[in-house]
């Protein structure tokens, strides 16, 4: 059964970013090669805000946009909808009219929306009756309520946690009163230096470093400890190593076929004293530098052995996954991000990137392709 048409929420865009998207609306008809010319490239500080965007979710809709038109496939934009299922129909509201949606063989395409409230999983069934479908990357974020970060990875790692994790501490219910005792636990066990880090939060803005020799550093840790059972502030606590190489792999996962496509590697400039943060966001309290991995080096090689060790035991169909190697050979696992930016280097990266966007839409729309 063919595709009729997809439709592509674009609704976790801000107004902001949408505008930008519309803006851009050139790119519908272009390739891959063309769209990538308005994304800046990784260390050559080419960013021209008349021409280039930063935010990944512009690229990424327009890469699938050509990747349906080669396909041969219709689409839709769809953005801030009113929407209603009533049985097994979807109904639109545009302006004072209610418009019932065709939905025989349509697809409803999301790349970055979780899409965990209950109002899909219901379209998802209806979908399906009429020989269409729900797509996106890592479809058990809807069963997840949303989140499949930290946690959810460590989680699936935890079997091995000595080979990937390291020392872990996660607290449950400790209150400002306990906070005293558990935080000389956590010294006496991991030691003076440690890192803090909150589920769900992206770019480094809950990873927090403590040197617990300092003056003054229980506020700052009973603040982060009061917010620990609030739904994706979760907090796990590890030992701050001193990281020698950090991979940042790019994978896809489907069935018993798992490939890697990019690594980078993250250096961050030594001068910068992580202890003395409120957290690490990228680019605002840390400065950092990224490196290309070539994929016939050693390094490739190594990173993406550890990539496919690992995802032996996870069930993210795609992603980035970052782990660090340890100046004393150790392997720390940090965490997958499911949709990261991605940093293309100028030629064969690039290239690659497109292939890894391309394996993600290839498997979000196999029903097409074991039909056709």
């Amino acid at each position: 059964m063919k595709i009729k048409e997809a439709i592509i929420s674009l609704d976790i865009m801000p107004r902001e970013t949408y505008d930008k998207f519309s803006k851009f609306s050139k790119l519908q008809n272009a390739s891959p090669d063309e769209i990538w010319k308005h994304y800046p490239s990784t260390g050559l500080n080419n960013y021209n805000p008349q021409t280039m965007v930063l935010e990944a979710s512009i690229i990424e809709t327009y890469l699938l946009l050509d990747y349906l038109k080669q396909n041969k496939i219709k689409a839709r934009l769809w953005y801030n909808n009113p929407l209603f299922i009533h049985n097994e129909k979807l109904f639109r509201i545009k302006g004072d009219e209610v418009v019932e949606e065709n939905i025989e063989n349509l697809y409803f395409v999301s790349l970055r929306e979780a899409l965990a409230h209950p109002f899909f999983r219901i379209l998802k069934i209806i979908l399906e009756a009429k020989g269409g479908a729900l797509v996106k990357p890592n479809m058990q974020t809807m069963q997840n309520t949303g989140c499949m970060n930290k946690f959810y990875a460590k989680r699936e790692l935890y079997s091995k946690r000595e080979k990937y994790l390291g020392d872990v501490i996660i607290p449950f219910n400790i209150t400002q009163r306990d906070h005293k005792t558990f935080m000389k636990y956590v010294r006496e066990n991991l030691g003076d230096k440690i890192v803090l880090k909150k589920d769900c939060v992206q770019e480094g803005k809950g990873v927090i470093f403590k040197d617990l020799s300092r003056d003054n550093q229980m506020q700052s840790i009973s603040k982060i400890l009061n917010s620990h059972k609030s739904k994706d502030r979760e907090v796990l606590i590890s030992k701050a190593y001193d990281i020698e190489r950090e991979y940042r792999c790019y994978f896809t996962k489907h069935g018993d076929k798992k490939t890697v496509y990019s690594i980078k590697q993250r250096v961050n400039h030594e001068d910068i004293d992580v202890f003395d943060k409120d957290d690490i966001t990228i680019y605002k309290n840390i400065s950092v530098k990224w490196h290309e991995v070539k994929t016939d080096s050693d390094v490739f090689k190594f990173g993406s052995e550890l990539t496919y060790e690992m995802l032996e035991l996870m069930t993210f169909d795609t992603g980035c996954l970052e782990f660090a190697q340890t100046t004393t050979g150790e392997i720390v696992f940090f965490e997958v991000n499911q949709m990261a930016g991605p940093l293309p280097f100028a030629g064969e990266d690039t290239k690659n990137m497109t292939r890894y966007y391309h394996s993600i839409f290839d498997n979000m729309f196999k029903t097409k392709e074991k039909s056709d």
